[in-house]
Protein backbone atom coordinates (compact mmCIF):
# COMPACT_ATOMS: atom_id res chain seq x y z
CA UNK A 1 0.00 0.00 0.00
CA UNK A 2 1.30 3.51 -0.86
CA UNK A 3 2.00 5.58 2.25
CA UNK A 4 0.70 8.74 0.54
CA UNK A 5 -2.78 7.17 0.45
CA UNK A 6 -3.02 7.16 4.25
CA UNK A 7 -4.40 10.32 5.82
CA UNK A 8 -2.16 10.36 8.88
CA UNK A 9 -3.92 13.24 10.66
CA UNK A 10 -7.33 11.60 10.22
CA UNK A 11 -5.88 8.26 11.30
CA UNK A 12 -4.50 9.74 14.53
CA UNK A 13 -7.79 11.51 15.29
CA UNK A 14 -9.70 8.27 14.74
CA UNK A 15 -7.34 6.32 16.98
CA UNK A 16 -7.76 8.98 19.69
CA UNK A 17 -11.55 8.80 19.31
CA UNK A 18 -11.60 5.02 19.75
CA UNK A 19 -9.21 5.17 22.72
CA UNK A 20 -11.55 7.65 24.46
CA UNK A 21 -14.54 5.38 23.68
CA UNK A 22 -13.14 2.61 25.87
CA UNK A 23 -15.47 1.74 28.76
CA UNK A 24 -14.30 3.18 32.08
CA UNK A 25 -14.97 -0.11 33.80
CA UNK A 26 -14.38 -3.14 31.70
CA UNK A 27 -16.57 -6.10 32.46
CA UNK A 28 -15.02 -9.34 33.66
CA UNK A 29 -15.97 -10.97 30.35
CA UNK A 30 -12.34 -10.88 29.22
CA UNK A 31 -10.81 -14.15 30.45
CA UNK A 32 -7.21 -14.23 31.61
CA UNK A 33 -6.58 -17.86 30.60
CA UNK A 34 -4.91 -17.80 27.15
CA UNK A 35 -6.92 -20.75 25.75
CA UNK A 36 -10.21 -19.28 26.98
CA UNK A 37 -9.28 -15.91 25.50
CA UNK A 38 -8.34 -17.54 22.22
CA UNK A 39 -11.68 -19.34 21.96
CA UNK A 40 -13.61 -16.16 22.71
CA UNK A 41 -11.51 -14.23 20.19
CA UNK A 42 -12.46 -16.73 17.49
CA UNK A 43 -16.13 -16.22 18.37
CA UNK A 44 -16.14 -12.42 18.61
CA UNK A 45 -14.40 -11.18 15.47
CA UNK A 46 -16.84 -9.66 12.95
CA UNK A 47 -19.61 -10.30 15.49
CA UNK A 48 -21.38 -8.34 18.22
CA UNK A 49 -20.63 -8.88 21.91
CA UNK A 50 -24.01 -10.40 22.82
CA UNK A 51 -23.86 -13.17 20.22
CA UNK A 52 -20.20 -13.92 20.96
CA UNK A 53 -20.93 -14.29 24.69
CA UNK A 54 -23.92 -16.51 23.96
CA UNK A 55 -21.81 -18.68 21.63
CA UNK A 56 -19.08 -19.01 24.25
CA UNK A 57 -21.69 -20.16 26.78
CA UNK A 58 -22.94 -22.81 24.32
CA UNK A 59 -19.43 -24.18 23.92
CA UNK A 60 -18.88 -24.30 27.68
CA UNK A 61 -22.24 -25.98 28.31
CA UNK A 62 -21.69 -28.68 25.66
CA UNK A 63 -17.98 -29.45 26.15
CA UNK A 64 -16.31 -31.16 29.09
CA UNK A 65 -13.00 -29.40 28.56
CA UNK A 66 -10.79 -27.77 25.91
CA UNK A 67 -9.59 -31.15 24.73
CA UNK A 68 -13.12 -32.23 23.84
CA UNK A 69 -13.54 -28.95 21.99
CA UNK A 70 -10.35 -29.70 20.07
CA UNK A 71 -11.52 -33.12 18.86
CA UNK A 72 -15.11 -32.12 18.10
CA UNK A 73 -15.70 -31.88 14.32
CA UNK A 74 -15.81 -28.28 13.14
CA UNK A 75 -19.15 -28.87 11.45
CA UNK A 76 -20.64 -29.84 14.83
CA UNK A 77 -19.25 -26.69 16.44
CA UNK A 78 -20.78 -24.63 13.65
CA UNK A 79 -24.12 -26.36 14.26
CA UNK A 80 -23.93 -25.27 17.91
CA UNK A 81 -23.51 -21.66 16.79
CA UNK A 82 -26.48 -21.86 14.44
CA UNK A 83 -26.99 -21.02 10.77
CA UNK A 84 -27.35 -17.28 11.46
CA UNK A 85 -24.01 -16.93 13.21
CA UNK A 86 -21.68 -15.00 10.87
CA UNK A 87 -19.08 -17.15 9.12
CA UNK A 88 -19.78 -20.06 11.50
CA UNK A 89 -18.13 -22.79 9.42
CA UNK A 90 -14.97 -20.87 8.53
CA UNK A 91 -14.39 -19.63 12.08
CA UNK A 92 -14.99 -23.08 13.65
CA UNK A 93 -12.70 -24.71 11.13
CA UNK A 94 -9.96 -22.15 11.87
CA UNK A 95 -10.51 -22.57 15.63
CA UNK A 96 -10.06 -26.31 15.33
CA UNK A 97 -6.83 -25.93 13.37
CA UNK A 98 -5.42 -23.55 15.96
CA UNK A 99 -6.34 -25.74 18.92
CA UNK A 100 -4.80 -28.75 17.18
CA UNK A 101 -1.67 -26.76 16.42
CA UNK A 102 -1.35 -25.83 20.11
CA UNK A 103 -1.80 -29.47 21.14
CA UNK A 104 0.82 -30.63 18.65
CA UNK A 105 3.35 -28.26 20.21
CA UNK A 106 2.45 -28.43 23.90
CA UNK A 107 1.03 -32.00 24.07
CA UNK A 108 -1.73 -30.58 26.24
CA UNK A 109 -4.39 -27.88 26.06
CA UNK A 110 -2.49 -25.45 28.27
CA UNK A 111 -0.13 -22.57 27.55
CA UNK A 112 1.66 -22.33 30.90
CA UNK A 113 5.03 -22.47 29.15
CA UNK A 114 4.40 -19.11 27.52
CA UNK A 115 4.40 -17.36 30.92
CA UNK A 116 8.14 -18.04 31.11
CA UNK A 117 8.81 -16.68 27.63
CA UNK A 118 9.92 -13.14 26.85
CA UNK A 119 7.14 -10.81 25.65
CA UNK A 120 8.95 -10.40 22.35
CA UNK A 121 8.63 -14.17 21.79
CA UNK A 122 4.94 -14.52 22.64
CA UNK A 123 3.42 -12.83 19.63
CA UNK A 124 5.53 -14.72 17.06
CA UNK A 125 4.42 -17.94 18.78
CA UNK A 126 0.74 -17.17 18.20
CA UNK A 127 1.31 -15.80 14.71
CA UNK A 128 2.89 -19.11 13.69
CA UNK A 129 -0.08 -21.23 14.79
CA UNK A 130 -2.17 -22.86 12.06
CA UNK A 131 -5.56 -21.25 11.46
CA UNK A 132 -4.78 -18.11 13.48
CA UNK A 133 -6.00 -14.70 12.28
CA UNK A 134 -4.52 -11.22 12.93
CA UNK A 135 -7.44 -10.36 15.20
CA UNK A 136 -7.22 -13.52 17.31
CA UNK A 137 -3.47 -13.47 17.88
CA UNK A 138 -3.52 -9.77 18.76
CA UNK A 139 -6.49 -10.14 21.15
CA UNK A 140 -4.87 -13.05 23.02
CA UNK A 141 -1.47 -11.37 23.26
CA UNK A 142 -3.04 -8.12 24.48
CA UNK A 143 -5.56 -9.43 27.00
CA UNK A 144 -3.82 -12.57 28.27
CA UNK A 145 -0.17 -11.45 28.17
CA UNK A 146 -0.38 -7.60 28.09
CA UNK A 147 1.66 -7.56 24.88
CA UNK A 148 0.81 -4.35 22.95
CA UNK A 149 -1.17 -5.19 19.81
CA UNK A 150 -4.10 -3.91 17.74
CA UNK A 151 -6.77 -6.55 17.09
CA UNK A 152 -8.26 -5.67 13.69
CA UNK A 153 -11.10 -7.69 12.20
CA UNK A 154 -12.84 -7.22 8.86
CA UNK A 155 -15.64 -5.22 10.48
CA UNK A 156 -13.25 -2.62 11.91
CA UNK A 157 -11.30 -2.52 8.66
CA UNK A 158 -14.45 -1.81 6.63
CA UNK A 159 -15.45 0.87 9.15
CA UNK A 160 -12.06 2.58 8.82
CA UNK A 161 -12.38 2.45 5.02
CA UNK A 162 -15.92 3.88 5.17
CA UNK A 163 -14.55 6.80 7.22
CA UNK A 164 -11.77 7.26 4.62
CA UNK A 165 -9.17 6.61 7.31
CA UNK A 166 -7.69 3.81 5.19
CA UNK A 167 -7.90 3.49 1.40
CA UNK A 168 -10.00 0.95 -0.46
CA UNK A 169 -8.32 -2.40 -0.94
CA UNK A 170 -6.32 -2.28 2.30
CA UNK A 171 -5.60 -5.79 3.52
CA UNK A 172 -6.25 -6.87 7.10
CA UNK A 173 -2.61 -7.47 8.02
CA UNK A 174 -1.57 -4.16 6.46
CA UNK A 175 -4.26 -2.29 8.39
CA UNK A 176 -3.03 -3.87 11.62
CA UNK A 177 0.54 -2.81 10.93
CA UNK A 178 -0.50 0.76 10.11
CA UNK A 179 -2.61 1.10 13.27
CA UNK A 180 0.11 -0.35 15.50
CA UNK A 181 2.66 2.04 14.02
CA UNK A 182 0.59 5.06 15.10
CA UNK A 183 -0.73 3.58 18.37
CA UNK A 184 1.05 4.04 21.69
CA UNK A 185 1.69 0.84 23.64
CA UNK A 186 -0.14 2.20 26.68
CA UNK A 187 -3.22 2.93 24.53
CA UNK A 188 -3.48 -0.50 22.91
CA UNK A 189 -5.98 -1.98 25.37
CA UNK A 190 -8.20 1.13 25.33
CA UNK A 191 -8.10 1.25 21.54
CA UNK A 192 -9.16 -2.38 21.32
CA UNK A 193 -12.04 -2.22 23.77
CA UNK A 194 -13.05 1.24 22.61
CA UNK A 195 -13.31 0.06 19.01
CA UNK A 196 -15.39 -2.95 20.10
CA UNK A 197 -17.78 -0.66 21.96
CA UNK A 198 -17.95 1.91 19.15
CA UNK A 199 -18.72 -0.67 16.44
CA UNK A 200 -20.96 -2.99 18.44
CA UNK A 201 -24.13 -1.80 16.69
CA UNK A 202 -22.54 -1.04 13.32
CA UNK A 203 -22.55 -3.35 10.32
CA UNK A 204 -21.16 -2.86 6.79
CA UNK A 205 -23.49 -2.77 3.81
CA UNK A 206 -21.81 -5.85 2.36
CA UNK A 207 -19.26 -8.37 3.56
CA UNK A 208 -16.45 -9.75 1.41
CA UNK A 209 -16.53 -13.41 0.49
CA UNK A 210 -14.84 -15.58 3.12
CA UNK A 211 -13.17 -18.75 1.95
CA UNK A 212 -13.84 -21.83 4.05
CA UNK A 213 -10.70 -22.76 5.96
CA UNK A 214 -9.71 -26.39 5.57
CA UNK A 215 -9.98 -28.51 8.69
CA UNK A 216 -8.89 -32.17 8.82
CA UNK A 217 -11.76 -32.95 11.18
CA UNK A 218 -14.61 -31.53 9.15
CA UNK A 219 -17.36 -33.97 8.20
CA UNK A 220 -16.08 -36.32 5.47
CA UNK A 221 -17.51 -35.90 1.97
CA UNK A 222 -20.26 -38.33 0.94
CA UNK A 223 -19.04 -41.54 -0.64
CA UNK A 224 -20.21 -41.76 -4.22
CA UNK A 225 -20.83 -45.11 -5.90
CA UNK A 226 -18.41 -45.82 -8.76
CA UNK A 227 -19.80 -45.25 -12.22
CA UNK A 228 -20.67 -48.47 -14.07
CA UNK A 229 -18.12 -49.61 -16.65
CA UNK A 230 -19.63 -49.72 -20.12
CA UNK A 231 -19.10 -52.70 -22.40
CA UNK A 232 -17.10 -51.48 -25.42
CA UNK A 233 -18.80 -54.10 -27.64
CA UNK A 234 -22.28 -52.87 -26.78
CA UNK A 235 -23.94 -50.51 -29.24
CA UNK A 236 -24.97 -47.40 -27.22
CA UNK A 237 -27.73 -46.56 -29.74
CA UNK A 238 -29.39 -49.97 -29.53
CA UNK A 239 -31.54 -50.31 -26.41
CA UNK A 240 -31.29 -53.51 -24.43
CA UNK A 241 -34.36 -55.78 -24.49
CA UNK A 242 -36.39 -55.77 -21.32
CA UNK A 243 -35.51 -58.64 -19.05
CA UNK A 244 -38.39 -60.84 -17.83
CA UNK A 245 -38.09 -61.90 -14.23
CA UNK A 246 -39.60 -65.34 -15.04
CA UNK A 247 -37.57 -67.74 -17.22
CA UNK A 248 -39.25 -68.68 -20.51
CA UNK A 249 -40.11 -72.42 -20.97
CA UNK A 250 -37.90 -74.26 -23.40
CA UNK A 251 -39.85 -75.93 -26.28
CA UNK A 252 -39.17 -79.67 -26.64
CA UNK A 253 -39.54 -81.46 -30.05
CA UNK A 254 -42.61 -83.67 -30.41
CA UNK A 255 -42.06 -87.44 -30.41
CA UNK A 256 -42.79 -89.33 -33.69
CA UNK A 257 -45.49 -91.98 -33.50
Amino acid sequence: MIKANIKVDLLRKTISRLVKAAPSRRTASTPSDPIARLILAFLEYDCDEARASNAERKFLDNMVDYNELRVTPAIELAALLGVRYPFAESRCSALHRTLQSIFDREHQMRLDRLKEMKKTEIRPYFQSLAGITPYVEAAVCLDAFTVPAAPIDTKLLLWLISKEVLPEGTELKTAQQVIEKHLKAAEAADFFHGSRKELDGWSPKSWPQVAKAYSPILAPPPIEAPAPVEDPKKDPKKPEPAKDSKPKPVATPAKKK
